[in-house]
């Protein structure tokens, strides 16, 4: 989607942090914006300030966990906008901590907001990008802990890998519809992602892990170069978006660890003699995406 200006975009998350930032930049590119947030005090806050800024602007409150709620959010837009052409994906929560840290009603609000959250948002917005055919985007804000194994925050990449595999099919099912696919993986950034976990009683944390994480957040990259630099990279068709060039080691390194495995797999005498082995996943009708 090279051409902003005109077209409708949809941001969850919208009240803050790279959400918010990345409502400026569509605003600021002659893009009609509607921002939702589950905050209703911030969410009209952040309309305020781009209203000032002279960006068409307009919001919704929505729990994006909640379908019922992003289909609601989908009629709103369309009843204020005409049409939507751009759907960011990018409401997310953090939670510290390993395997036996967090209870499974944590383990499941995370699921439910990280990774359902963009499924309920693809569900209400993809048939109506769709319907006008006018192509558009969607942008799924994942992480570079989408691409490697914390185990400090187990369920927060457990969710942000399931993010990536996501936007890794859904591109390859939207290649030849003029419907772009996009996986937003910063590395730290400045927003209020681990205040608004450590606000909430429900979210069991390690005290130390937790200061841990809020220096890096303070000294990460500004929400502002996210954005600029995601929407410059959506305009080219990226499919992904690293915004940390100095996370490139650690995602290499899974890269190497893969390399390895299928050496030792292709040495293997068990494997050889079994003929299915060798069978791409073309045989069974499944397109491999190249990029």
């Amino acid at each position: 989607m090279k051409s902003l200006e005109n077209k409708t975009v949809f941001i969850t998350g919208a009240a803050s942090g790279i959400g918010l930032a990345l409502a400026r930049v569509c605003g600021s590119a002659g893009m009609s914006v509607m921002l939702s947030d589950i905050d209703d005090v911030a969410l009209h806050a952040a309309v305020e300030c781009l209203r000032a800024a002279g960006v068409d602007c307009d919001s919704v409150v929505c729990d994006v966990a909640q379908p019922a709620a992003m289909r609601h959010a989908a009629e709103v837009t369309i009843q204020r906008f005409g049409k939507v052409h751009f759907l960011i994906n990018n409401a997310g929560i953090l939670v510290i901590g390993g395997a036996s840290d967090n209870s499974l009603d944590t383990w499941r609000r995370v699921m439910d907001v990280n990774v359902m959250g963009v499924v309920h948002g693809v569900d209400a917005f993809l048939p109506l990008i769709r319907s006008h055919g006018e192509g558009g985007h969607i942008l799924n804000t994942a992480s570079v802990g989408g691409h490697v194994a914390y185990s400090a925050v187990l369920a927060y990449s457990t969710s942000k890998h399931a993010v990536v595999g996501l936007t890794e099919a859904l591109a390859e099912e939207l290649r030849n519809e003029n419907i772009g696919v996009s996986a937003l993986c910063p590395g730290f950034t400045r927003t209020q992602i681990v205040s608004a976990m450590t606000s909430s009683s429900n979210f069991a944390s390690d005290e130390n892990q937790t200061l841990g994480f809020e220096n890096a957040v303070e000294n990460g990259m500004s929400p502002d170069v996210v954005a600029r630099y995601a929407i410059e990279q959506v305009q080219q068709g990226a499919l992904y978006i690293f915004t940390h060039p100095r996370t490139r080691d650690e995602v290499s390194r899974r890269s190497k660890l893969i390399e390895a495995a299928y050496e030792k797999a292709e040495c293997s005498d068990l494997l050889r003699e079994d003929p299915d082995a060798y069978r791409s996943l073309n045989v069974a009708g499944i397109n491999v995406p190249s990029q």
